[in-house]
């Protein structure tokens, strides 16, 4: 048998809830009388007295209720906060991921611009290469010329010198005959030459004169002074033919060994002219120039 316990009437929020829809209904439905709003209160004064045992249910399946709604909000915060976790995490993953490709762009950028310039250098490194070469080439080149032309000053130099004692001793050996201008002492390129009249040194059949014996002594001593110097004789008179000074050759190896000393003469290879028809001459000619006299050519000359 079911016992009713009276419980005070307590407004908790359900039976407030109760309460309202109720009288929202029944307000909307139609106007009540005041018999029907007492009725209406009486029954919800009884309807507040329930059993013991339904309210305790009640109680507790509003607890448990009001539990697992408290654990699920829990829930959904954490779950709320973890979301939010996450998607700062995926933000900053893709954040990190953008950098990492800049970067990873950036250093191919800069690999590719390293290249280049690599190759840019080295092509430049090669090109200096050989300009440094063609420039040491140049360099080596004026270097020989820049020995050559000295020592070929030096031995210009070392020849005027020569030259110029040589002149100065044929001077000396010869002074009275060529101060009195009875012989001429020219300086020619590398060579000093004296200019004797034949006359003075051959006779007429080309023997040599008794008063010749000074100009063969002064000859032969300057010579011996001279030893790396070289003699030339011609006879004007008979230009290239070495017949015509044989014997003055011969005299004047009897007073120095003339073996290694004598210059071979020019030989003139231009051949005769063929003769042309001569034409009458016409009554006044022009009187011929005088022939030039004849000398002995004493040519000295150093290496």
């Amino acid at each position: 048998m079911k016992t009713n316990v009276t419980i005070p009437l307590t407004f908790d929020w359900l039976t407030l809830a109760w309460l309202s829809t109720r009288w929202s209904v029944w307000w909307r439905r139609a106007r009540v009388s005041p018999k029907q709003l007492a009725l209406l209160l009486l029954l919800g004064v009884f309807s507040g007295c329930v059993p013991a045992t339904r309210f305790e249910e009640a109680q507790s399946a509003a607890e448990v209720e009001l539990g697992g709604r408290q654990r699920a909000e829990r829930r959904i915060s954490e779950l709320q906060a973890e979301n939010q976790q996450l998607r700062s995490q995926s933000q900053q993953a893709a954040l990190a991921l953008s950098e990492r490709e800049q970067a990873l762009s950036q250093a191919e950028l800069d690999s590719s611009t390293q290249g280049k310039q690599r190759e840019e250098a080295e092509g430049m490194v090669e090109q200096l290469r050989g300009e440094l070469a063609r420039v040491g080439g140049h360099l080596h080149v004026f270097h020989d010329d820049k020995q050559k032309l000295e020592a070929s000053l030096e031995a210009e130099a070392t020849r005027g010198r020569a030259l110029a004692r040589l002149t100065r001793d044929l001077t000396l050996a010869l002074s009275e005959p060529v101060a009195t201008g009875e012989y001429t002492l020219d300086v020619e390129q590398r060579a000093v030459v004296l200019h004797v009249p034949r006359d003075k040194v051959l006779a007429g059949d080309g023997s040599v004169k008794p008063e010749a014996e000074g100009l063969l002594k002064a000859v032969s001593r300057v010579l011996q002074l001279h030893k790396e110097s070289k003699l030339r004789l011609e006879d004007s008179s008979a230009s290239g033919d070495a017949i015509a000074v044989s014997r003055l050759v011969t005299a004047l190896g009897e007073h120095a060994a003339l073996a290694d000393r004598l210059q071979p003469l020019a030989v003139d290879g231009a051949a005769p002219a063929a003769a042309a028809p001569v034409s009458p001459a016409p009554a006044a000619a022009a009187s011929p120039q005088p022939a030039a006299p004849a000398e002995i050519v004493l040519g000295f000359s150093v290496p």
